[in-house]
């Protein structure tokens, strides 16, 4: 198994990004509950890993995992990562 590395650019891009994002998510009312798996997923997507660094790490497919994070960003109302993690620490759900 590929062991998944941390890159901290990405965390300072989405540091020095995020407050000129839009996220007001105060309006949010979650309709949908994201599944374990997806949880487990937005997890790995929070530390930077890349879609085929998950499917590694989870031991399924690249596509499987495209499904994932299509589905739970859909359920989150979200249009990209960035914005799926940013809601997702902001309901609570990453700490």
């Amino acid at each position: 198994m590929v062991k998944p590395t941390f890159n901290l650019a990405i965390t300072e891009t989405l540091l020095k990004y995020a407050p000129k994002l839009d996220n007001d998510f105060s309006e949010f009312k979650a309709t949908e509950t994201l599944s374990v798996r997806e949880i487990e997923v937005l997890r790995l997507v929070a530390n930077g890993y890349s879609n085929k660094e998950i499917a590694e790490a989870l031991h399924k497919s690249e596509g499987t995992i495209k499904n994932h994070v299509s589905n739970l960003l859909s359920k989150l109302g979200v249009r990209d990562r960035t914005r799926a993690v940013l809601l997702a620490i902001e309901m609570g759900i990453l700490q």
